[in-house]
């Protein structure tokens, strides 16, 4: 009984954290769409909080891997406003996009749509904007 409950609720996080992700493929060299990223991000008025370069620490302690680095970032006034409506949003924000190199060479940009709140109608405007923003910038498309 205990192996069946466990395949459950390992099937069911795969299947939750596949329908909240936004992953597309980028056709430039991982470098050139990190720069790229960062830019879109800083021209649409958004505030880059920090940059976690995952090669560099694993290279640190002596490991390899491919490249990849998250950004964090977001637009404080819309996030603060989010967060005095119900704090449990402290935990989703700031919002944070992937980019990496595979083992086959492919670039790749990910991130996670933020879940609606079924309680506040006001905010799941804000929420479905920030969802077209994050899409927007993973895949080019609006």
């Amino acid at each position: 009984m205990k192996k069946i409950t466990f395949l459950f609720l390992f099937l069911f996080s795969l299947n939750v954290f596949a329908q909240d992700a936004i992953k597309a493929e980028s056709s430039m060299s991982f470098e050139k769409t990190l720069t790229k990223l960062e830019t879109e991000i800083k021209t649409k008025g958004l505030t880059v909080f920090a940059k976690i370069d995952h090669k560099m620490a694993a290279k640190k302690v002596k490991l390899e891997m491919m490249p990849a680095t998250v950004i964090i970032f977001g637009n404080p006034s819309v996030g603060t406003m989010l967060m005095n409506d119900n704090m449990d949003w402290s935990y989703e924000l700031p919002l944070k996009i992937s980019v990496y190199e595979d083992k086959d060479g492919k670039v790749w940009i990910k991130s996670r749509k933020l879940a609606k709140d079924v309680s506040s109608p006001t905010q799941n405007k804000s929420i479905n904007a920030i969802n077209g923003l994050l899409t927007n910038l993973v895949t080019g498309k609006k």
